[in-house]
């Protein structure tokens, strides 16, 4: 008779246990679909200007972003003749405004392919620099004329020769470093192509002449 019991209590103890299991089960099953489904971190645009890319603005990034956003914008070139045309700085300068450039330096050509002194002839190269820069300002685009001059003899550098010779001037560039054209060369067609191929598409290259 105690055996039986014995063994209706193991069974009744392992129905027990099996229902605990059970439940245990079913209430991890149930925690588990009623926690929050985890949403996805958005992530943040980025913000113009933001050159160190932590989220905002410096003072310095502040002024950078307006001075890019102006140097960019499209803006309007006064003709000598009074019309206006639009210059897109991401383009290369139209016809009339090259034309009009051309026509700027005039008088600075008719000075360096003149027989002037030399002292003259440097201080009117400064002018066509300050040109040069001024023309860079109004576009937005960099430029670079190729222009003539008369190399005179020079007794004191054994030359007796009087040519033409051709050469270049650019505008500053932003980064500061220094830009050189080629050097200068009795053939003009010669140079405009050299000239041409150091530019790039860096430089708007101006023929004077």
């Amino acid at each position: 008779m105690s055996w039986g019991r014995n063994i209706t209590l193991s069974v009744v103890a392992i129905a027990l246990t099996t229902t605990l299991v059970s439940c245990s089960v079913d209430a991890d099953t149930l925690s588990e679909l009623a926690a929050p489904t985890p949403t996805a971190t958005a992530t943040p645009e980025a913000l113009e200007g933001d050159l160190n890319g932590d989220g905002k603005l410096t003072t310095f990034e502040t002024e950078w972003l307006v001075k890019t956003r102006a140097d960019a914008a499209v803006r309007d070139y006064a003709l000598a003749d009074g019309a206006v045309i639009q210059v897109d700085p991401s383009q290369t300068l139209p016809e009339q405004v090259r034309n009009d450039i051309v026509a700027q330096f005039a008088e600075d050509i008719a000075v360096t392919t003149s027989t002037v002194k030399g002292d003259v002839r440097d201080a009117r190269r400064q002018v066509m620099i300050d040109r040069v820069n001024q023309v860079k300002a109004a576009t937005g685009r960099d430029v670079m004329v190729v222009y003539p001059s008369l190399s005179l003899s020079s007794p004191d550098a054994r030359k007796t020769d009087t040519q033409m010779v051709w050469s270049s001037m650019n505008s500053a560039p932003e980064d500061g470093n220094p830009f050189t054209g080629p050097d200068y060369d009795i053939d003009r067609d010669a140079y405009i192509a050299k000239a041409t191929e150091v530019a790039g598409d860096k430089y708007d290259v101006i023929v004077l002449g």
